[in-house]
């Protein structure tokens, strides 16, 4: 990896542990100086901490879920538990449980509970939410700028739900989102469900808004016939 390209995924893991702490990215900006893998490494480990924290009354909470009906469930969890406590359950309830319970709770407090999640706790869960609430929930974090969350649960996505949460997505939330993802191999896996003609307005969406940096760092980890794309977008850029 080139010295360019690590200080982008060290920008990028900063800005994410930042959002883990709920800091500014300016804040913690000294520690761009550390290796990505480093980094990645600490956020992990402070995710653990802060999942761990409790465990063992939120396994209580859990079992006492799995004798509830869904819908009381989806209740209790709106308006008692609010988002914290509903992600940190998430990844402890049976699957077919806590699907039935996502499919009964509104899409904005679905999408406050993802800011939330880890989303490698509760992956079998997003794969099985279905890919039309998986887009209502895009929606929401997409108002809500919340391109770390987006970039976290690309990895844990089906297709078909890549596809709807493509949808609801303009061209900076894919910029955005493709510079916070997690694994950066899936990026072309995510730039095969876009229709034609989107590379153009990534890459005028970077001009207009000053995000070369991120356009840089897509270009990157992109299959040659994709980076191909979105070079010729480049080119067709007026000279400014």
């Amino acid at each position: 990896m080139s010295r360019a390209a690590e200080l982008l995924q060290a920008h990028a893991e900063v800005t994410k542990l930042a959002r883990l702490l709920g800091r500014e990215p300016d804040e913690l900006s000294y520690l761009q100086r550390l290796a990505p893998a480093d980094l990645r490494a600490l956020r992990d480990s402070v995710t653990e901490t802060l999942y761990d924290a409790n465990g063992s009354a939120l396994g209580r909470l859990a079992a006492a879920s799995r004798l509830l009906p869904a819908g009381l469930t989806a209740t209790i969890g709106q308006r008692a538990f609010g988002p914290l406590l509903s992600a940190r359950l998430a990844g402890l309830l049976d699957t077919d449980k806590a699907v039935d319970v996502a499919g009964k709770l509104p899409p904005q407090f679905l999408a406050d509970v993802a800011v939330e999640l880890d989303p490698r706790r509760a992956s079998d869960l997003i794969a099985a939410i279905a890919p039309a609430l998986i887009g209502q929930v895009t929606a929401e974090l997409v108002a809500q700028r919340e391109w770390v969350t987006m970039g976290r649960f690309v990895g844990h996505l089906s297709d078909d739900a890549v596809v709807a949460a493509l949808a609801t997505m303009d061209d900076e939330a894919i910029l955005q989102t493709a510079f916070m993802i997690e694994d950066k191999a899936q990026l072309s896996r995510l730039f095969a469900k876009l229709p034609k003609g989107r590379s153009a307005g990534i890459i005028a969406v970077a001009a207009d808004e000053g995000l070369w940096l991120e356009a840089l760092d897509l270009l990157n980890h992109l299959h040659k016939r994709q980076r191909k794309e979105m070079v010729l977008a480049a080119l067709a850029l007026d000279e400014r």
